[in-house]
């Protein structure tokens, strides 16, 4: 029973049940791989190598084999022993034999000794087979009819033939296994040398702190490796950008709403010391104010972060843009003391493609910002012109103290001009709002002063 627990875990182990390295793998698949394709090479250049031996011993057999035919026909059966002389010396690798017609001895090589050559069954027109030479070596024979009747038989020791396939099939084999070892360790340093280096990159993000940017160096990788390694750094960077949105998110939402909360504090326990009415009043009032303005940061802060994080995605349609401005100015004419009129130069039509709300919602802005803070005597200038790329909007407003280095932080939040507590009635996010709509729509909105007027740019939007 123990050993079945202790077989039980060893199963139920995280070591058991983790999937074989990459190593692992890559071994036991190289090796069978290339033995594979070794091992069919190996086959091949054996056929190829015995084929050429038999040639060889075929071709030297049949040239022996002529020529002793040959010799035969002119001298004759007595003449045997002259012709063949040769062939009488001990040990001598060459045997013969001659055969009458039907199949039985005439006579041998001297070296033959008790033995001699068998013929073949099926002997009929010459013939090339392996056989047992009368000194018990292995051999190559020739049966090879002659033109008087009967069969002369000769046949060669192949044992040195044999032993040189034997050599080659050594060489052969153990340079298979070495090339299996040399590749198969090439490839596992290749991988360890990859694998190094990611390590070393997975160590240096672990030692990085949150508050640093991830970044992961993937140039130096092997180009397999590459996309892989992208794709995390470009995880690993939309994951700080999310958390990077979220921190100042919380920021913002704690600095913007301290000084509302602490106003309704003040206005509450002022209001409760005076115990009066008028005073009550005044201090509701005072709250409902600070509410007002909690309220417009939290919504421009909430939509600002939908947008940065992707949440919300344009959905362009076609749209009249001369239209849409005509709409805008219509409804920001309320006669309202000190603001000033709005004037708007373009063509009477004039169609784009692109997200109505949104890009309704950064002209409305840009209008009631120039109204806003534009000079009452001087109108707000909204022209229209149709460019190479695209439509563009351009508001201008008269700012006679807007200074340069007031415009290059124009979109930039909480900021309100000068001193950021001067404007209550604004949460000064109007224009980073702006911003972010216009970057997610594909435009550019850049502020620029010209000749004492502020100058918003928005465009260009392609024209249908």
């Amino acid at each position: 029973m123990s050993s079945r627990r202790a077989a039980d875990s060893a199963m139920s182990s995280p070591e058991a049940d983790s999937p074989p390295s990459l190593q692992r793998r890559l071994l036991w698949r190289l090796t069978l791989g290339i033995g594979l394709l070794l091992g069919m090479l190996f086959i091949a250049l054996d056929l190829l190598l015995d084929l050429a031996m038999y040639q060889r011993l075929d071709q030297f057999l049949a040239a022996r084999a002529d020529a002793f035919s040959v010799q035969l026909q002119r001298r004759g059966p007595a003449d045997l022993d002259t012709l063949l002389a040769a062939y009488d010396l001990a040990g001598h690798t060459e045997f013969f034999a001659i055969y009458d017609g039907s199949g039985r001895l005439q006579t041998k090589s001297g070296n033959s000794a008790g033995g001699a050559v068998p013929l073949p069954r099926r002997a009929g027109a010459s013939l090339h087979y392996d056989t047992v030479l009368p000194d018990g070596h292995r051999g190559r024979a020739l049966a090879l009819p002659l033109s008087r009747g009967g069969w002369l038989v000769l046949a060669t020791e192949r044992e040195s033939w044999d032993r040189t396939e034997r050599r080659m099939h050594g060489i052969m084999a153990g340079g298979i296994v070495l090339a299996i070892l040399l590749a198969v360790a090439m490839c596992l340093l290749l991988v360890r040398h990859a694998f190094r280096t990611m390590t070393e990159e997975g160590r240096r993000l672990a030692a990085m702190s949150p508050e640093q940017a991830a970044q992961l160096h993937v140039d130096h990788l092997p180009r397999e490796m590459q996309s892989y390694a992208r794709a995390v750094r470009d995880a690993l960077e939309r994951s700080h950008q999310a958390l990077e949105r979220e921190r100042r998110f919380s920021r913002h939402v704690a600095h913007e709403l301290r000084t509302p909360v602490a106003e309704v504090r003040l206005a509450v326990e002022h209001a409760l010391r005076e115990g009066d009415a008028p005073a009550l009043r005044k201090g509701m009032e005072a709250a409902l104010c600070a509410n007002a303005r909690m309220e417009r940061s939290i919504h421009a802060l909430l939509a600002l972060s939908r947008w940065e994080s992707g949440l919300e995605s344009p959905e362009p349609d076609p749209l009249d843009l001369s239209m849409l401005l005509r709409q805008l100015i219509e409804a920001s004419a309320v006669p309202w003391a000190g603001l000033p009129p709005v004037q708007l130069q373009g063509p009477p039509s004039a169609w784009v493609h692109s997200d109505t709300g949104m890009l309704e919602r950064i002209l409305a802005n840009l209008l009631h910002n120039a109204r806003e803070y534009g000079d009452p005597a001087k109108p707000v200038q909204v022209q229209l012109r149709l460019d190479a790329d695209g439509y563009r909007v351009c508001v201008s407003n008269a700012a006679a103290e807007v200074r340069a280095e007031d415009v290059v932080r124009f979109g930039e939040r909480y900021w309100r001009g000068g001193d950021r507590d001067a404007d209550r009635h604004h949460a000064g996010l109007g224009l980073a709002l702006s911003q972010a709509l216009a970057s997610a729509l594909g435009l550019q909105l850049v502020f620029a002063l010209e000749q004492g007027e502020v100058v918003a740019t928005l465009g260009p939007l392609p024209a249908l």
